[in-house]
């Protein structure tokens, strides 16, 4: 049990220095970064985001098809 925890400690200890390197190394490259902004401009998010809009909205009118369905079906069941 007591290995155990000292493994883990071990384990905890070389991920945070393996992280914060990385770490120090990206936020050295920052600015010198690779500039995708003319792919980005050309995607147009709008009609991306009716359809999600869509779906989720689907998805909240199945559910309470669902709520009420199960509420109908509760009060015959008591009547």
């Amino acid at each position: 049990m007591k290995g155990n925890k000292i493994n883990k400690i071990k384990l905890g200890l070389a991920l945070l220095a393996s992280l914060s390197s990385g770490a120090t190394l990206a936020a050295g490259e920052s600015g010198s970064g690779v500039d995708l902004s003319s792919l980005t401009n050309s995607i147009d998010f709008g009609s991306v985001l009716i359809g999600i809009m869509a779906v989720a909205s689907s998805i909240v009118v199945l559910y309470a098809g669902s709520a009420g369905a199960r509420w109908i079906l509760r009060m015959v069941k008591t009547a």
